[in-house]
């Protein structure tokens, strides 16, 4: 099947253009490429490229760093490597648990005995403070009696207003009923009326 003459026929310009009857610049010019497997290894395995070593350049340059002339000990004299940016720089301070807070480490509820007398002493601390004063029965009996008097002068002006209300809410529909019944039978007359009078003629 040869695809470019059957694209020929449908109108198409040739290779390099589009496959728009007039515009280049709307579809596609070139065709998509695809990636074709030449290997044996099977679909969906990818190459490993190994030309990048990073982590045996980062290796090395550690090593050439270390400097063990004096009296076999050994320093480090590069402190600008690869690792080292990593470690000391912007990369190093916002990986995922570096934002943590750092806190105390927790201690278990079981000690000794001496542990735990020492620490009821320190939750009680001595203060100089006197206590606040506690009120008397009379007291009481006068702050009570206060509050169910309040309670009581709340609940008559409810029952007040609750009475005002049924009052309103009855007068109210009564009236407007009456006069609905005195409509109607006004109406019913004017009826009653007319027709008597159609008969009569």
């Amino acid at each position: 099947m040869d695809a470019h003459a059957l694209l020929t026929t449908q109108g198409w310009r040739g290779k390099g253009h589009s496959l728009h009857i007039t515009d280049d610049s709307i579809g596609l010019a070139k065709p998509l490429l695809l990636s074709r497997n030449d290997d044996t290894k099977g679909l969906g395995t990818k190459q490993h490229f190994t030309s990048d070593q990073w982590w045996m350049n980062a290796f090395d340059e550690q090593l050439k760093g270390l400097d063990t002339s004096k009296e076999g000990r050994v320093q480090q004299t590069v402190t600008t490597g690869k690792l080292n940016s990593i470690e000391k720089g912007s990369l190093g301070k916002y990986y995922l648990y570096t934002s943590f807070v750092r806190g105390g480490f927790l201690e278990g509820t079981l000690g000794d005995e001496k542990d735990s007398s020492t620490d009821s002493d320190e939750a009680t601390p001595n203060t100089d403070e006197p206590e606040p004063r506690r009120e008397t029965k009379e007291e009481r009996r006068a702050r009570k009696e206060a509050r169910r008097k309040r309670k009581e002068e709340r609940a008559k002006v409810r029952a007040a207003r609750r009475e005002r209300k049924a009052k309103a809410s009855k007068s109210e529909p009564s009236s407007d009923a009456d006069e609905e019944k005195r409509r109607r039978r006004a109406k019913k007359e004017e009826k009653r009326r007319k027709r008597k009078e159609k008969e009569a003629k």
